[in-house]
Formats: C-alpha cells, structure tokens, sequence
C-alpha cells in the first residue's frame, strides 16, 4: 500500500505558511490482518492489528462502522484513481463530521470528510481523507489554518479490484484520440482544397462540390442525368467533384462514401482522378489515365420513345419491392457481388430503395415451375436464394428517373432463376415506371461479353450511343459497380 499525506499551515502571528507532502510505503497480512512493515498511520495501540481494509461477507449494508467511525453506503459504483494512474471501480463508504479541538497547538474548528472505497467483496481499494482545521482567538485576532489531504492507495494485492477499463482508454487514449481527429481534419482539408490548374487555353479549377452561380457544359451520353445524379449523390454520402472553367463546370464526378470508387463525366477527368485519389474509375475515356488498366468496358444504350410504347409486364411475379424484402435483397445483391451474404456489402440498397424506382421479382414456393428448380438447385450448384416465409426473391431492378431521361442500372436475378424471362420482365417494368412519370427514353450500360443481356434491349431496338470503361489500378478482388 502507498499513502501520500500533503498539508498547509498558515497563521498571521509571525505571518508564516508551511507546507509539505509525505509519502508512505507499508504492508499488511491478508491471513490475520497483522502490521507487517513500513510507516502505518494509524496502527491500532491496543491490539497491534489492522483490521479497516477488510469488510468480511462484503457490502450488503447501507451503514458500517469501521474502527471509530461511521460511514454511510453510497447508491451505485463509484471511481477511484489508484495513484492518479489507474482507476478503479467499487462501493463508496462516505462519512463527515466536525468537532472542536484543543491542544498544544491551539484550539481549532475541525472539519473533516473521509471516503473508503471497497470491492463487492469487502477488500479496500482505496482512501481518500480531507481535514480543514480553523484556529481563531477573539481576543487578539490571531488565527491560524492547517489543510491535510490524505490518499491511501492499495498498490499491489492478493484479491482483485474491479479495474474500470472503460475510463481508463478514455483517459490516457483520448488526447491522443483528440490529435488524431485534429491531424485529419487538417489533412482532409488540405486535400480538398480547390487545386487550379493551368492549362494551354486557360486555367481549370477542380475542387470539391460546385461553386454557385454556374452553367453546366458537359459533354456526356449521361449529360440529361447529371441533375438526378446530384440529388441521389446527397442522399448515398457521395463526394462530389467539380471541374470548372470561368464560370461553366466542364467535368463532374461523383465519388462513392468509401472513397475507392468513383464515377466521372465530361472533360478533365484526369484531373479529377488525381485530385480524388480514387482507385477505380467509370469513365467515358478509355484510355489516357496514368496507372491506370482497362478492367471492363460497357455499352450505352438507349431506349427512345417509352411514350409510345407497350410496356405491359407480368404482374403477379414483379412488383415493386417493399420494406420487408430489403434484407433479403441485400443479401442476395452481396453473394452475387463478394461471395459473401453479408448486408454489409450492399447497403446502397437501402438508399435506393427510398430515392429511386425499385421492382423485385419474386414467387411462391407452391408454384410448380419454382419447385422444379429448387429441387435442381444443389444439383446445379447454385446458392440457396433468399426467401421471406413462403415468398422466394428472384430478382431486383433500380431505376433513377429524371426530367426527361431515366437510368436502369442495378439488374440482378439469382443464377438459378435465369433465362426464365425474369430479367426482361424487371426491364420492362422499369420502363413502364419511367414511362409513367414522363420520362421519353431511358439508357443503361451492359458489359460488352454480357450478349443475354444485351438481347433484352434487341426487343425495344436499343441503340448503343457511346461506351463506358471500368478502369482500376489493379485488378479488383471483388466486382465493383456503381449505383
């Protein structure tokens, strides 16, 4: 055990102050509760025993006396700093009191307040005292002050003591978590700072967001769906990055919220990449990025003329997908992304679900043509698809209207549920929703290998009117989308 004592004395007849801090060291027998050694403050003259840091059967009570004192039992666990270093928690035995003093050094006011902080099971971990002792003669004025503090601290012990683990990392890591989120908010704010580059023609500004009072010029297959692009952008936690020349924004790019990925339209997407330090790009170019290798690259179509069309679709198995089928989509989207059905992987779900047009296919296990190829499943090697009760996913399909113009984008059906016509079924219920919302085209991208695909759009005589390339710089581990 360790006691460290400080005290004060001041008085005004020779206008002196003192001061000090003592330390102790001393060791007790937890078999018979015997003095060993060291300097004991407050050994017991009578017995030689030293019975106060132990409470046997533990605190059950509300009151305890303990050697000449009573203490009164705290609600709750309370904190202790063993050594101003570690702290720790137990039960608080408080008491306070006040008596008058007279002596060889004078007579005195004493107040005093101790706490004893013990384990559920009755062993000291601790001891805080305070004693203010005031001295005053009436008659000459004299007066004199004396302040003690005292800690008794247990150091080292043959019982445990329930070390707060929780305050301790608060304490000692959070300076350092506070430098730590200081440094990077600095560093982030040095690396969004609006960069000017100079040009042949001109300077280019790229910088984070868009500046205000400006005019789009973007040269894209995607140009009518910028605006949509930054609505969704907000509400997905996407960056979004601007090129901009006297007053006329030239490139945009819309990076993902884990910052690896990143899709960009328009001119000066070189620039932007740099600035962006992203490691996987959607772009229009295919080629000119330094560092960068083509990983796939996918055709535009178009669909014109969706006011003109019959866009009528299977009812019964597509539908618009409701809350409830969320986490199972989410599940399928992820093993058909990353091997792994973890939702984790595919929380853009989510946000679509609530800001764009999303339409599910599913069925019930009662139909004949799904039970006979659920029974072909483990056959076949497939994984087992997500179901809700009685109620099988097949498929999903997103949507993101815009004034004119609307994106299909996000088709996923379940390997075993392919070439069953459910793919062209959520196409088509896409176009109808965008049809009946305005919309006069619609455009998508499909891998070029991708030819099923490309098949579905044969029928509304699509045309390809530019290409969009995934670059990265390395090969991915896992399939990289945007949405």
């Amino acid at each position: 055990m360790t006691s460290q004592v400080s005290w004060k004395f001041s008085e005004n007849y020779y206008g002196s102050s003192q001061s000090d801090i003592d330390n102790y060291v001393f060791s007790y027998s937890l078999v018979d509760g015997a003095y060993m050694w060291g300097t004991d403050q407050d050994i017991l003259n009578t017995t030689g025993m030293n019975v106060w840091f132990h409470i046997p059967g533990g605190i059950h009570e509300s009151q305890y006396d303990i050697l000449d004192t009573s203490y009164d039992v705290k609600s709750g666990e309370h904190l202790i700093w063993v050594g101003n270093l570690m702290p720790f928690s137990g039960k608080k035995l408080h008491s306070k009191d006040d008596y008058f003093r007279d002596d060889v050094y004078g007579e005195f006011d004493v107040e005093y307040e101790v706490d004893n902080f013990f384990s559920k099971d009755g062993y000291l971990i601790g001891e805080i005292y305070t004693e203010v002792d005031d001295g005053h003669d009436r008659d000459t004025g004299l007066w004199s002050k004396f302040r003690i503090n005292s800690y008794v601290l247990i150091t080292s012990s043959s019982y445990l003591r329930p070390f707060n683990f929780g305050i301790y990392l608060l304490a000692y890591w959070s300076p350092i978590l506070f430098f730590m989120i200081l440094f990077y908010v600095l560093y982030e704010n040095l690396r969004w700072k609006p960069r000017i580059i100079p040009k042949g023609y001109g300077e280019i500004i790229v910088e984070r967001n868009l500046p205000q009072f400006v005019r789009f010029d973007i040269r894209s297959a995607y140009s009518e769906m910028i605006p949509s692009y930054l609505v969704r952008a907000r509400s997905h936690e996407k960056r979004i990055v601007s090129a901009h020349k006297n007053g006329v924004i030239e490139g945009i790019g819309f990076i993902e919220s884990n910052g690896k990925a990143g899709t960009f339209y328009g001119n000066h997407v070189g620039d932007m990449v740099n600035y962006t330090k992203v490691k996987y790009v959607f772009s229009e170019i295919g080629r000119g990025l330094k560092g960068f290798r083509t990983i796939e690259k996918y055709n535009i179509f178009e669909i014109n003329n969706l006011q003109q069309r019959d866009l009528s679709f299977d009812t019964a198995h597509i539908k618009p997908i409701e809350e409830k089928h969320l986490d199972a989509i989410m599940k399928m989207i992820a093993n058909e992304d990353r091997g792994k059905k973890s939702k984790k992987y595919a929380k853009w779900v989510i946000k679509s679900y609530e800001d764009d047009i999303a339409f599910g296919a599913t069925a019930l296990r009662t139909e004949t043509w799904i039970q006979s190829i659920m029974s072909d499943l483990f056959q076949s090697n497939y994984p087992k698809p997500e179901s809700i009760v009685n109620e099988i996913i097949l498929g999903v399909g997103f949507a993101t209207p815009g004034e004119e113009s609307g994106w299909l984008y996000g088709l996923y059906v379940h390997p075993a549920f392919r070439n069953h016509g459910i793919g062209r079924m959520l196409v088509l219920a896409r176009l109808s929703a965008l049809k009946e919302i305005g919309c006069k085209r619609a455009i998508t991208e499909i891998a070029e290998w991708n030819s099923p695909a490309k098949n579905i759009y044969d029928d509304y005589n699509a045309q390809i009117i530019g290409q969009i390339n995934l670059l990265g710089k390395k090969m991915p581990k896992v399939k990289v989308r945007r949405y």
